[in-house]
């Protein structure tokens, strides 16, 4: 797998973000938000997943979570909300050759899949807890 450094920095920045923000609870609640991270590899391509329990996006607004300056429901509660974090990823993304997208429920969280091209050679070494399933 090849890309560019700081801009998949910029990516992970921006999603990890998110999944930070989104998942956070008041320590009163019945569950802390967590944020999972997976790796595993789905034919020639790695797939990263980013995974929190937070609030979820509502399903009207699923579809335009990758347009820029939308911020739906959720993001109005967070004044710093831009609606361009999402937008940019997606953007940078693409002009590096790499996939994006998320799956939501409201109440249960949001996962976010990067999608990484990789060559055979990537997981040579890493034992068993990486190889293809």
């Amino acid at each position: 797998m090849e890309s560019d450094a700081k801009w998949l920095r910029f990516v992970l920045e921006q999603v990890v973000s998110n999944a930070l923000k989104y998942a956070s609870r008041p320590p009163e609640a019945d569950e802390q938000g967590r944020v999972l991270f997976r790796l595993r590899r789905e034919g020639g391509d790695v797939v990263l997943e980013i995974a929190d329990n937070g609030v979820g996006i509502p399903p009207e607004d699923l579809g335009r979570v990758f347009d820029p300056f939308f911020t739906g429901l959720n993001g109005r509660a967070f004044p710093q909300a831009t609606g361009m974090g999402l937008y940019l990823a997606r953007e940078v993304c693409r002009r590096l050759g790499h996939g994006i997208s998320l799956d939501s429920a409201p109440g249960e969280g949001t996962t976010v899949r990067l999608r990484f091209a990789a060559p055979q050679t990537l997981f040579a070494g890493c034992g068993t807890a990486l190889q293809p399933t």
